[in-house]
């Protein structure tokens, strides 16, 4: 016997398979699935727990979640009716499986983009960028739009994303949605490039150790000019954030880059960060996660530093709320990462790395580097 427990676990299963495809048929079959009523035998083994069974299926409220029922004539028990079968849709399918706000915003999002360009193909893109639709909100959606028409209309433009005349639309709103961009472009213009192109990322950099480079100890610098710049480093330190890097002391053999963001990936592009050890560090929050995932995906060996539960717990009082915080899949963390994340998003959670305690985060820096270069120098 089935329960709605073991229901939930299949559909979850039906989600993750199928959902994208879902999303751009036209029509879609309602799934059929046995819930396997009990023989004559198990009827007679306890009566009692085969109606609490039956009743819990009697008793479901889920959109579109429909139960056959099937009668057995036992000439010990007599009638029975006892449920057979389930017959879900996939916003049932979804509802089950927990995802009813996912499939409610995405089936609307496809709806407007199929509104605002009616005819035009846009299933490979709605795929490719399926969950991204599941998280956008009706005004997000607009921008969306405002964006993908001005792209339509001005083909070729060689403007860079953050020059583009769209209301709302700046550098961080291209870092969250180009994923979002690219395909539709593609989808809507036929054009492999039709995406505004991104800008070159500048970051800031400072030797923290100055018997590494004879030139300047702070500067900026794109990909090119951090290529030009030839450093030798043992260890990179990437921060997501300016002020904790200008404000640590001398670090042997470390160079700092900071004010990254997402476009941390970049760095990947560097012949000598590629080639160092690297730590990133970020802030306690669903977005500097976010911003290690992507970094770890181009560059798997990075290492996050004070972004443990110890740092997070140590600095309680200093905790506040994230305002607008990542609910998306978050990959390439290890285990304990996962762990932070999962307590995280319990309350929303963010600590800045400006707010955690200088002479802890220097102890936690050195250590981390010494440890880097030990496992550097057992290598060989």
């Amino acid at each position: 016997m089935r329960t709605l427990a073991d229901a939930r676990e299949w559909a979850e299963g039906q989600w993750q398979r199928n959902w994208k495809r879902w999303l751009t048929a036209t029509e879609t079959d309602a799934k059929s699935w046995p819930l396997h009523p009990p023989s004559q035998a198990q009827f007679a083994a306890d009566p009692e727990a085969v109606a609490r069974w039956a009743r819990s299926w009697r008793d479901i409220r889920v959109a579109g979640v429909e139960v056959e029922w099937v009668e057995r004539q036992w000439p010990a028990y007599g009638r029975q009716l006892l449920p057979q079968r389930l017959i879900a849709s996939p916003e049932a399918i979804a509802g089950l499986a927990g995802h009813a706000s996912e499939w409610r915003r995405a089936n609307a999002n496809v709806a407007r983009l199929r509104e605002q360009w009616p005819g035009l193909d846009l299933s490979a893109a709605t795929r490719l960028a399926a969950r991204a639709l599941s998280r956008l909100d009706d005004h997000q959606t607009e921008q969306l739009i405002a964006v993908l028409a001005w792209l339509i209309e001005h083909p070729g433009s060689d403007l860079w994303e953050r020059e583009l005349p769209v209301p709302g639309i700046d550098t961080k709103w291209w870092e969250q949605h180009r994923s979002l961009v690219e395909p539709f472009a593609l989808a809507l213009t036929g054009q492999q490039d039709a995406a505004a192109p991104p800008n070159d990322p500048v970051f800031g950099v400072r030797v923290l150790d100055p018997g590494l480079s004879d030139g300047p100890q702070q500067f900026t610098a794109g990909v090119a000019g951090l290529n030009a710049a030839r450093l030798v480093p043992r260890v990179v330190l990437m921060s997501e954030n300016q002020v904790p890097v200008l404000r640590l002391p001398a670090l042997p053999g470390v160079v700092g880059i900071h004010s990254m963001g997402f476009a941390a990936v970049n760095l990947a592009k560097v012949a000598w960060i590629r080639d160092a050890p690297q730590l990133y560090w970020g802030d306690l929050d669903s977005y500097g996660f976010r911003i290690l995932g992507q970094l770890r995906q181009v560059l798997p060996n990075v290492r996050s530093v004070l972004m443990d539960a110890r740092t997070l717990h140590r600095h309680a009082e200093l905790i506040i709320a994230e305002p607008h915080p990542y609910r998306g899949e978050i990959g390439y963390l290890s285990a304990a990462e996962r762990s932070v994340v999962a307590e995280i998003r319990r309350g929303d959670l963010r600590l800045e790395q400006e707010r955690i305690d200088k002479a802890y985060a220097h102890a936690e820096l050195t250590a981390a580097v010494a440890t880097i270069i030990r496992l550097a120098e057992d290598r060989g």
